[in-house]
Formats: structure tokens, C-alpha cells, sequence
């Protein structure tokens, strides 16, 4: 049975090695072309590691990512047309598509147009795409709305990818719009759950970071994560980043190095299910992602980290490529309520969420 609250969402945008399982599989594969169909991805929280799934990063060295995928979703949903016309409408950036021939080159075109371009449907159709975070937000929406598009488009036009190939494909999508993205986002996305990744070029392999329930639920309870309210632009920022390590910029190269290291440490703290040290380990992160390049931070983002540590957190980063977005921070269970007290006496946008261990689900009401 299909649940209508997947379909049709009401509160605001916060809502104040593994393989993929045969039944994520047959999801994409087994739906009628004649029926409705619904998508929907997690976002996700990169704890370490992140910027060092990039390419060239990750080309001439292993990248290390720890993230975990959290139920602020990405939704579309498709519904067959009776003529050739095929429709777009993004709800919440108020944009609308209706191209007469979808073109075939995907510059200065934005994602959702440029995946139309890239996983033709074979006849009309009307899409649409909402989402339960703000664009900028650094939870890796982008690549969530890849993954989405691509998986819901490819099931329409009964196309059969395997969800490595999903993967590739809405990376190098979003590579061609001008976005420098590495994976680590469309696998949280695709997969859910709390995963370490290694990234060697093009190549990812993921592991599960399993935690029995009580570890699970203190780990959770540990932590906040807060909305700066600025939105970035990640594309401009990753790029500053890769033309840094491209000349080679001593203070950038070490930084990513730096930055790698603390994602293996942060594997083996899941390892053994200790997280006395994240605080630490977060901290230490965003101190090396702050010599990546200046526009990783903002004068907001060190006015909530002082509000941070002043109210008892043990640590924190911004998530995604920085610049605005959102924070996540780690505290103590006794100073946790004093912590999120004193960022929504600042008028901070803190924001409630759970771990998705789903990943992508598609359905159809038939």
C-alpha cells in the first residue's frame, strides 16, 4: 500500500562493502510505464572525508568518507502523458519546463533539465520535484535529485541500470552542468544508512558502519544539526578547492591529506562503537576544510560555531562544501538542550532528523 504522506507533503522544508539488495534492484526494473510513479532519496551528513572523493584528489590518492544518510528527502514523481510533451516543474524552486525538443547539449543547462537530456523519455510525460531542504543547504540535494531523476526516468522508459550504473550516470550528469562533484552523495542517497567510502578515481566502494540499536540512539541523540540560513553555492566553492590542488597549492594538498586521515580515524570510532572523540575529530575536520580555500567560511559560520562551544558542544562542521548551509555539531546528553536552546534564542533554524537506512525507494500506486 502506497503512503499518501509520501506524496503529498505539508510541512515546510524541515519538517519543523555493501551491494545493493534484490528488492532495490527489482524496484527499478519491474513498474508499469503506464502508471504514476514516485521516487524519493535521503539527503545526508558527512561526518569526515568530505572534498576527498573529488576528482583529481581521488585520483592519485584513496579518498576516505564517513556519511550517513538522514530522512530529509528528495521526492518526484512522473505521471505519463497522453501526447509527445514532456513537463518539468520544480515546487519548490517555483521553476516550470516545457521544452518542445529537449536539447541535446547540457551546458547552461540546470540538473533536472540536463538529465531529461541525458535519459530521453521515449514519450510524454509530466515530472515534478519537490524537496524537504532549501537548495544550498549542503546536505548533498543535488546529488539526491540525480538519483532520483535518473533512477525514476530510466524505470519509465523501462531502461534496466543496475544502481552502480544510476550512480555513475547522475555524477557525471551533474559533472557536465559545471558542478565538480565527487559520489559520495548518490551513494548515501541510493543506499541509506551510515557508510565509509573509499573513492580511487571514478571507482567507490562502500561498507555498511553498523551500530547495535542503544549505540544507534545515543549516537543520534549526540548530535545537532542547524541550518546557517545562507544558502551557498557548492559548484563555485569546489571549484576554487580543485584549481587550488591543481597548482598546486602546498596548504590545499595538505589539507586534503589531513582531512582523509581523520575519516579513517572516525571509521574505527564506529568501529568501536566510541564516540567520546567526534567532537574532536569534527572540529579537527573543518579546521583542515577551512585551509582548503577562503570560501569555505563565512563570519556566520564561526558566530554559530562560538555560540557552539559556549552553549557545550564538543565539536562541529558545516556540511557539504561549506560556505553556508547547514552545521552539525556534537554534544554531551547533558548539555545537549542548552546547546539547541541557545542557537533558537539566536534565531537558528535547528533542525530535527532521523537516519534513513531505506535509501532510494520507487513505487507506483497500481
Amino acid at each position: 500500500m502506497m503512503r499518501s504522506t509520501l506524496l503529498h507533503k505539508t510541512q515546510d522544508n524541515w519538517g519543523n562493502p555493501r551491494v545493493p539488495t534484490a528488492e532495490q534492484e527489482g524496484t527499478i526494473a519491474g513498474l508499469s510505464r503506464r502508471a504514476p510513479l514516485y521516487a524519493r532519496a535521503p539527503t545526508r551528513i558527512d561526518f569526515a572525508g568530505g572534498w576527498t572523493d573529488l576528482i583529481p584528489f581521488a585520483m592519485e590518492n584513496e579518498g576516505l568518507v564517513v556519511n550517513a544518510a538522514i530522512d530529509l528527502h528528495v521526492y518526484a514523481s512522473l505521471t505519463p502523458a497522453l501526447d509527445a510533451c514532456v513537463s518539468l516543474h520544480a515546487v519548490d524552486l517555483k521553476e516550470s519546463f516545457h521544452p518542445v525538443a529537449i536539447p541535446a547539449c547540457v551546458h547552461g543547462l540546470n540538473l533536472p533539465q540536463a538529465i531529461l537530456s541525458r535519459v530521453r523519455p521515449n514519450r510524454g510525460c509530466h515530472l515534478t520535484t519537490w524537496s524537504d531542504v532549501p537548495k544550498g543547504s549542503g546536505l548533498g540535494a543535488s546529488g539526491t535529485l540525480g538519483i532520483v531523476l535518473v533512477s525514476l526516468l530510466s524505470a519509465f522508459v523501462e531502461k534496466k541500470l543496475s544502481l552502480c550504473k544510476i550512480v555513475d550516470l547522475a555524477a557525471s550528469i551533474e559533472q557536465e552542468t559545471g558542478i565538480p562533484c565527487g559520489k559520495q552523495d548518490h551513494y548515501a542517497s541510493l543506499l541509506g544508512g551510515i557508510n565509509f567510502l573509499r573513492c580511487r578515481g571514478e571507482s567507490v566502494k562502500s561498507t555498511s558502519l553498523r551500530l547495535t540499536e542503544d549505540v544507534l540512539e545515543e549516537f543520534h541523540d549526540s548530535l545537532l544539526l542547524i541550518y546557517t540560513g545562507e544558502s551557498h553555492f557548492s559548484g563555485g566553492i569546489l571549484q576554487n578547492v580543485i584549481d587550488a590542488y591543481r597548482a598546486g597549492n602546498r596548504r590545499t594538498h595538505d589539507a586534503l591529506k589531513a582531512i582523509r586521515r581523520i575519516a579513517g580515524e572516525m571509521k574505527q570510532m564506529f568501529e568501536i562503537f566510541n564516540f567520546s572523540d567526534l567532537g574532536q575529530l569534527l572540529d579537527e575536520n573543518w579546521y583542515f576544510q577551512k585551509q582548503l580555500h577562503p570560501s569555505v567560511n563565512t563570519e556566520r559560520i564561526d558566530e554559530l560555531v562560538d555560540i557552539a562551544k559556549k552553549s557545550g558542544c564538543r565539536g562541529g562542521k558545516a556540511c557539504g562544501a561549506g560556505g553556508g548551509g547547514c552545521l552539525v555539531f556534537h554534544c554531551n546528553a547533558d548539555r545537549i538542550d542548552s546547546a539547541r536552546r541557545a542557537f533558537k534564542a539566536a534565531g537558528v533554524c535547528v533542525i530535527p532528523f532521523r537516519f534513513d537506512f531505506e535509501g532510494l525507494r520507487i513505487w507506483s500506486p497500481e
